[in-house]
């Protein structure tokens, strides 16, 4: 299994309001960058858009996330590489404290061809997160 981390972010919107944004998923395609991501749609617990490149993905969203996770998410068919991607939340002063994941269970092969988008969209829907959930110092 291969993690793919991005940068802990500290956002300014308290824990439980930002798990039920992000489990509605029309809120999630607004963390997603222009531009970056394109074509994104959303019904029910499943979504999917294109990214740079354009590989289509598709993901559903799995109702029993454990522990500090506040959404999980799984790659379906006909996504061509099968990977999840978590959210992992903790309460703090001036609202939470957020890191995402995505995880893959790949081959090195696949990993070198994977990896950069992958990286990508983790790294952006951190950042679509701080810029929609700011710090208010």
């Amino acid at each position: 299994m291969v993690d793919f981390e991005g940068p802990k972010v500290e956002l300014g919107v308290g824990l439980d309001q930002l798990s039920v944004d992000l489990n509605n998923l029309d809120n999630l395609g607004t963390l997603l960058p222009e531009g970056t991501v394109k074509d994104f749609t959303s019904e029910g617990n499943k979504c999917s858009f294109k990214v740079t490149g354009g590989v289509s993905i598709y993901l559903e969203l799995d109702k029993n996330p454990t522990g500090n996770v506040i959404l999980k998410m799984n790659a379906v068919s006909p996504t061509p590489v099968k990977f999840s991607l978590e959210v992992y939340a903790e309460s703090s002063d001036l609202g939470c404290i957020c890191k995402l994941q995505a995880q893959a269970d790949i081959n090195p092969f696949t990993r070198m061809m994977v990896e950069p988008a992958i990286k990508g969209l983790v790294k952006e829907i951190s950042m679509g997160m701080i810029a929609k959930y700011p710090r208010n110092f």
